[in-house]
């Protein structure tokens, strides 16, 4: 099924279309030969882990190949400005991971920086750690985590205990981050701590090598989407240069809400692809599967389910590039004001898309019938992976006290 034509107002840029015809062309000759390889060996990829709960070593290596591969065709970190990137907007970033995340969630999707990839936090490295570090995060040779969560701080982050210390002219971190994206596997973490006598809001971020003495990886903590990437970090102790520093001492909090807004962007372009790899799916499941001497999509039943999935898929679409248009213009990424407009919008997308997604890969499945139970099939990952969504880069409910939030200083500041 084609993409509406609806993007009349909002289409991308001569270099976003240049960029998304690029990406169609690495995912039909790179990146579906690449995933394929790796099935014929394996077999279906969804429970691919290892004997300690780990994403499977052939899964990491599929990953990495796949990073790589993308970056030396110039497309890893399209979101990025020149020269770490491609330097698009969000507009054209949506398109481009819509057109990734509309072949599921096999291996193609890591074709595109995610949560342990390059974001914006690399502007905001020190000389040393650019120099020493970034050449292979931009090539995707490395990942890294970033490290806020922690057992007593999910959602109220600036109640996070991990600490930092001078000690001359190094410092020394202690703490705990778990529910941590790639903890497994990654070369370095972004770690959110604050500062011996700082302030509640005072937090400062620190980038770590994960094989610095001192830093420990736990356990995995498989999550509801069983894909062995979640897991503990400690650091005990860990003597770190005054390089280790991103940004400035006592900054991290305008961090930890650029990587978040990040995270929220994304979800436009990522639901909607997935939402139309479900649609797709399930409208050529309901017309070649017969029952009762016809195509259940001839069914009331079916043909509803098809239609409320289109609808959802329709306005989750319109909805985020009417928004990331907006943002686009407010450089809410690049240093531009992030008032009070431009979060409830954030929350807005991200709310709408994850829950759009969610219903939409329920009704993928009851199409589907016993068939979407199967793990093979790819449709009950993405509804896990959905599921999950709601809760990481701010749950669902914080989302909605935040819009309330602000529509409540609006109206308290309107005129009579």
């Amino acid at each position: 099924m084609t993409a509406p034509d609806f993007s009349r107002g909002y289409p991308p840029s001569d270099a976003g279309r240049h960029a998304l015809e690029h990406v169609r062309e690495f995912i039909a000759a790179q990146a579906l030969p690449m995933v394929e390889e790796v099935e014929r060996v394996i077999g279906p990829t969804a429970f691919a882990l290892e004997p300690d709960g780990r994403l499977a070593d052939a899964m990491v290596d599929l990953k990495r190949r796949m990073q790589q591969a993308s970056a030396d065709a110039g497309l890893y970190c399209p979101h990025l400005p020149a020269p770490d990137g491609l330097g698009l907007g969000l507009v054209d970033t949506f398109y481009l991971q819509e057109e990734i995340y509309r072949h599921g969630l096999r291996g193609v999707q890591w074709m595109i920086a995610w949560t342990d990839g390059p974001s914006h936090l690399v502007l905001y490295w020190s000389p040393e750690a650019r120099e020493r570090r970034l050449g292979d995060f931009l090539a995707g040779r490395t990942n890294v985590a970033f490290a806020l969560t922690e057992p007593g701080a999910g959602s109220d982050a600036l109640a996070l205990e991990t600490s930092a210390r001078r000690d001359g002219d190094a410092w020394i971190l202690r703490g705990v981050k778990h529910l941590i994206t790639g903890a497994p596997f990654v070369e370095l973490a972004q770690v959110i701590a604050r500062v011996d006598g700082a302030g509640r809001g005072e937090l400062t971020a620190f980038l770590v090598p994960v094989d610095t003495p001192g830093v420990t990886r736990g356990p995995v903590q498989q999550t509801i989407m069983s894909d062995g990437q979640t897991g503990v970090l400690t650091f005990e102790d860990v003597r770190l240069p005054d390089s280790a520093v991103v940004g400035r001492e006592g900054n991290g909090l305008p961090l930890v809400f650029t990587w978040i807004n990040w995270a929220r962007s994304r979800r436009g372009g990522m639901c909607s692809g997935l939402a139309w790899h479900c649609l797709d799916r399930s409208a050529d499941y309901a017309a070649r599967r017969r029952a009762f001497g016809r195509p259940i999509g001839d069914f009331g039943a079916v043909a509803e389910r098809l239609s409320d999935m289109y609808l959802d898929w329709r306005a989750m679409r319109a909805l985020s590039l009417d928004i990331l248009s907006g943002l686009d213009a407010a450089d809410v990424l690049g240093g531009g004001r992030v008032g009070a407009a431009e979060r409830r919008d954030l929350s807005t997308l991200k709310t709408w898309c994850d829950e759009a997604l969610l219903r939409v890969a329920d009704r993928a499945i009851q199409v589907h019938g016993g068939r979407g139970l199967l793990a093979e099939t790819g449709l009950e990952r993405i509804y896990r992976v959905a599921r999950n969504l709601r809760i990481p880069a701010g749950t669902t409910e914080i989302q909605r006290a935040m819009i309330a939030e602000s529509l409540a200083s609006e109206y308290r500041t309107a005129p009579d």
